[in-house]
């Protein structure tokens, strides 16, 4: 095969699909591996987490939002905490956001 300095039609067709191959089997195992990590940490994360804080913060009333913008970005963030918590929305409250 790389014995002459030209390749037939077929050899670069085999030599492409093996390229091919190679790359997507690497981002099926780099995705395993994220999963195996991901799991593997968010397990280790969800003990450690629980803290009392969580009964106090229930209790104070939250602030109403006051124009569109301000509702747009609380929506945002609630979305984002939603999805990193990995409940859904109706199963936590956020009680207050402050700006750092």
């Amino acid at each position: 095969m790389w014995a002459s300095e030209t390749m037939t039609v077929a050899e670069a067709l085999q030599v492409s699909l093996v390229g091919f191959a190679i790359v997507f089997l690497s981002l099926i195992s780099l995705a395993i591996f994220v999963k195996i990590i991901s799991a593997a940490v968010g397990s280790i994360a969800g003990k450690t987490s629980q803290k009392p804080e969580a009964s106090k913060a229930a209790s104070k009333p939250a602030k109403k939002v006051e124009s569109k913008e301000d509702s747009a970005l609380v929506a945002a963030i609630i979305a984002a905490v939603s999805e990193e918590i990995k409940r859904p929305v109706d199963k936590f409250k956020i009680t207050s956001i402050k700006r750092k």
